[in-house]
């Protein structure tokens, strides 16, 4: 096995896409949501439950169990994006993927903007407090109002560039 996304195996259609997690991590829960998106059926292995998934995953990642990895036949991911899941899925183990996938899966969703975003939703709730410690109540509650709508813009800006119906309003599921 290697530790690279370039390898190569010999076919295909009986490898299977192993998705290396553990419980409590955002990034395996973000990359099994992505996956999903993306139509790539992966089965799932928690480290924590299962010593030698553990041990391969030390094996792949430099003897760290970082996670999420993703093995497909000879090849194994250290933290990839669904992207790249999605592509190293279709040229190695193409049973696994929805043939409705879409060709050009995008970005997972605009960095930029959302870090943004996030940048005003910590200023606004931090001067908040701070504002209210000093008796200016009105102001800390109109700062509160500006990070609950940056919190809202983030939200509307994943859902937009994933297309994840967990991120839906109530009203159109």
């Amino acid at each position: 096995m290697t530790s690279s996304d370039t390898g190569t195996s010999s076919d295909t259609a009986d490898s299977q896409v192993l998705l290396y997690w553990r419980p409590g991590c955002p990034y395996c829960s973000g990359l099994k949501r992505r996956l999903r998106q993306l139509g790539v059926r992966a089965t799932e292995v928690n480290i924590w439950a299962d010593p030698d998934a553990a041990a391969e995953v030390r094996a792949v990642a430099d003897g760290n169990e970082t996670v999420p990895t993703v093995v497909i036949g000879d090849t194994a991911m250290v933290n990839p994006t669904g992207s790249q899941v999605l592509a190293a899925a279709r040229r190695l183990a193409p049973s696994t993927v929805d043939p409705s996938a879409p060709d050009q899966p995008g970005r997972d969703w605009p960095a930029a903007p959302v870090l943004a975003a996030w940048v005003v939703v910590i200023a606004s709730a931090a001067a908040s407090f701070a504002l209210d410690a000093y008796g200016h109540s009105n102001i800390s509650w109109g700062l509160d109002v500006v990070a609950v709508a940056a919190y809202l813009a983030v939200r509307r800006l994943r859902r937009s560039a994933t297309g994840d119906p967990s991120l839906r309003s109530p009203e159109s599921r």
